[in-house]
This record gives C-alpha cells, sequence and structure tokens, in this order.
C-alpha cells in the first residue's frame, strides 16, 4: 500500500459526544464545503419486527412524514424545501436512517423539522390507511423489477421465515394486517434515547450543532436498547424456479457466509470483488468479454450483523441458461478449489482502497460511514484502518475462506424464468 500522505480531503477525524438523554451525537467536520449531512439513525429494522407483522419498521418510516404533533405533510416538505434541503429515510434489516442534505446556514431548521418528523409522529388511522396504498404500490413495483425480485426471493430461500428473510416492504398479506396501533407500538418500542444515534458530517460548529440536536431531542423517550436478535437457522441448498410473463431469465445463485461480526468480513469483501465486482472479475470475464452471454452479470455480498450471503447474479436469454448455468458453477468450484492469484488479490485491495478513499469526498457518504460504524461497531468506522484490516489479508487466508465458501454444492439456486405463472 502506498505510503503517500493522506490529502487534506481525506481527513477522517469523527467526534463522539453524549448528550444527557444518552443519545449519541457523532460529528465529522469538513470545513471547506458549504453544505453538510445529517442523518438520524435509529438501531432498528425489519429484524425486530413482532411475527406477522413483516413491514412495520419500513411502515413506521413512511408514516412518520405524514404528521407529527405539530406539523402536516405539507408543512414537513415546505420546511425543508423553503431553504432547498432534501430529506429522505429508508429501512434496511437492521437499522433505519433518516437523512436531510442542506446549507449549512439552515442546519438549526432542518434539524428542528428532522426531529420532530422522528420523534412526533402521529400515525392517524388516516394516515396509516393512506401509506398503506402507497407501500402496496411499491411492493407490486419490486414484484415488477424482477433483479430486486429475484434478491428478495433469495433471501427468503436463504433464511426462511426468519425475519431476515422477509421483504423489507413486507408481503401483500402482512401489510393489509398492520394497523396504526401495531405502527405506534413499533414506533414507541424502538425509537428511544437507548436506540438513536445522531451523524452529521461536512461544515459544522460542533458545538453549535451539539447544542440544538441536545434542546430538539431533550423530549425524547428515554430507554436502554435491548436487542434480542437471532440468528436464522441454517437450511439445506435448494433449487427455488419461478415464472413470470417476462422477455429474459434471471439467476442467482447464494450461500450462507459469517457476518459483519466475523474477521472473516475482508476476506470475504476481496473475494467478492474478485469474482464478480469489476470489468475484471472472473464472472464478468467470462459471462461478457469471453462469452458475450449477459448485459448484467455481477456477484453480491450481503454482510448482516451475524450472518451474510454471498450470491452471483446474470440476467440472460432463456436459451442460454443451460450455459450459465455450468460457468457460475464453474467459477464458483475454481475459486473454492484452486483459490485467487497473487495479482487478482492486489487488484481487488487496490480497488477496493481506491473506492474507500474516494467517498470521503461525498458528504452523505462520511455521514453514513458514521452511522452504520457506530451501529455495527460502537464506533465510527475508520476507513484508514479498513483498508489496513483488507491489506493484511493474505493469499492464504483468503483461499482458506473461498475453500469453506466457494463449494456449489452448498450454493442455492434461485431462477426467475419467462412463461406463464
Amino acid at each position: 500500500m502506498s505510503k503517500k500522505a493522506r490529502p487534506f480531503t481525506t481527513v477522517f477525524k469523527p467526534r463522539i459526544d453524549a448528550l444527557p438523554g444518552g443519545i449519541q451525537v457523532v460529528a465529522d467536520v469538513v470545513p471547506f464545503v458549504e453544505s453538510c449531512a445529517i442523518g438520524i439513525w435509529i438501531k432498528a429494522g425489519t429484524r425486530d419486527e413482532p411475527k406477522g407483522r413483516a413491514g412495520v419498521a419500513h411502515f413506521v418510516e413512511h408514516t412518520s412524514f405524514r404528521r407529527t404533533r405539530s406539523r402536516t405533510s405539507r408543512q414537513i416538505a415546505r420546511e425543508f424545501e423553503n431553504v432547498g434541503a432534501y430529506a429522505n429515510a429508508y429501512t434496511t434489516k437492521e437499522e433505519t436512517c433518516y437523512y436531510v442534505r442542506t446549507l449549512s446556514e439552515y442546519i438549526p431548521a432542518v434539524i428542528r423539522t428532522l426531529t420532530d418528523v422522528v420523534l412526533w409522529p402521529t400515525f392517524e388511522v388516516s394516515d396509516v390507511e393512506k401509506e398503506r396504498g402507497i407501500i402496496a404500490e411499491e411492493i407490486r413495483a419490486y414484484e415488477d423489477e424482477i433483479e430486486e425480485f429475484i434478491f428478495d426471493e433469495s433471501e427468503l430461500q436463504l433464511f426462511g421465515q426468519h425475519p431476515l428473510g422477509l421483504p423489507i416492504v413486507g408481503t401483500s398479506q402482512s401489510i393489509n394486517s398492520i394497523t396504526a396501533p401495531d405502527v405506534k407500538e413499533f414506533h414507541h418500542k424502538h425509537y428511544h434515547t437507548g436506540s438513536i444515534i445522531v451523524t452529521v458530517s461536512g461544515n459544522v460548529d460542533v458545538d453549535e450543532f451539539i447544542a440544538l440536536t441536545s434542546d430538539f431531542l431533550s423530549s425524547a423517550n428515554r430507554g436502554r436498547k435491548s436487542m434480542r436478535r437471532s440468528t436464522p437457522p441454517a437450511l439445506a441448498p435448494s433449487e427455488h424456479i419461478i415464472r413470470k410473463p417476462i422477455q429474459q431469465a434471471h439467476l442467482l445463485w447464494h450461500t450462507r457466509t459469517n457476518g459483519f461480526s466475523s474477521r472473516d468480513r475482508f476476506a470475504l469483501i476481496l473475494l467478492n470483488v474478485i469474482l464478480g465486482d469489476g470489468m475484471t472479475s472472473r464472472i464478468n470475464q467470462r459471462f461478457r468479454e469471453t462469452k458475450g452471454l449477459a448485459y448484467n452479470v455481477y456477484s453480491h455480498l450481503q454482510l448482516f450483523f451475524d450472518v451474510g450471503m454471498f450470491g452471483v447474479y446474470a440476467g440472460v436469454d432463456e436459451k442460454k441458461v443451460d450455459r450459465s448455468r455450468l460457468i457460475i458453477e464453474h467459477e464458483i468450484d475454481a475459486l473454492g478449489k484452486n483459490g485467487v492469484r497473487p495479482a487478482e488479490l492486489r487488484r481487488a485491495k487496490e480497488q477496493v482502497r481506491a473506492g474507500k478513499i474516494m467517498s470521503l469526498e461525498s458528504l452523505s457518504s462520511r455521514m453514513t460511514m458514521l452511522g452504520k460504524g457506530m451501529l455495527d461497531a460502537g464506533d465510527p468506522e475508520d476507513p484508514f484502518d479498513t483498508i489496513q484490516q483488507l491489506e493484511s489479508v493474505s493469499v492464504d487466508e483468503i483461499n482458506s475462506i473461498a475453500s469453506q465458501v466457494c463449494n456449489p454444492a452448498g450454493w442455492s439456486r434461485c431462477l426467475v424464468l419467462p412463461g406463464k405463472m
């Protein structure tokens, strides 16, 4: 790895403070910009949902923007857009994030509105019913977007009815059963001082930001996060074929791995790059450059805290499914049996290193490093430490992981093929 001094633009020294109620605030000062990215993170996602209420975490996130104790949805939108700010939110399997991009001069205004959205939504029955219709359309949109749909199906195949196996948006059946009291209960249980982290990256006066957040979050419900998450049981490999009225066949080979909390994650990240993340990756070279079989083909690594999913996706002509299957299985098998070449590993390390450093030029990415790091590890991710950890992965170490993970007999297969349902 290069020993050159880091340029000023990649300085990353976040400051962590705790508010009187226990909420942690993490600030990353970038003085040479005129804006900032702010996130309010909740350590609760779809794996924390009660049985039979799949999608309620996402329901909370959506409906929070509908109405608060003091603002309507129109007022919320106007208060952000009157100062040129962009606000949104998203839900994952393990957390929820409400975020805003704004000019630094308007931080007080956007924090006031954003904290109101997070802490004090009212979840009126009429608003829940409106949002139910919107989420139902979102589910239909996912089902029409086959590349999204097949990954949802693969997680169900890999993790079963465990919360990690269910779609973030829920199912049509679960969404129809969720009531306004269900939404309120999930919010009350998880949106409290023990679960909230605030992050900011950009041109910010940290002391002023701490004072603002302390003021606006002082009324948050007190609580301590009690994580009762279970790891999904291991399921036998299987093949799942779905027919839909589509033009292209979609293939996804996938297997279970260790999760973010494992040291294996560094080798897995590099293994993913070598197998199918980039133009020189094995899968891309075989499918696109050598055989001309696919426009969209790649490998994918998803790391939850305690378990992960490693997969290979390809969209191909239905007539080329059998050839594509053989190539996928051959490349997985070759990686497991023969390992990686030193040149491949060096190239993968440089790809990840470059991506990490370039991401520091995005305020949203920096802010996300703060929040995800705090939720996953209790500290903001230090991208330069991550680079060092990746650099330390040896050929022997990555080959050991490859031999454990890359056995085609242990991979499940999900295929969505053209045809009648």
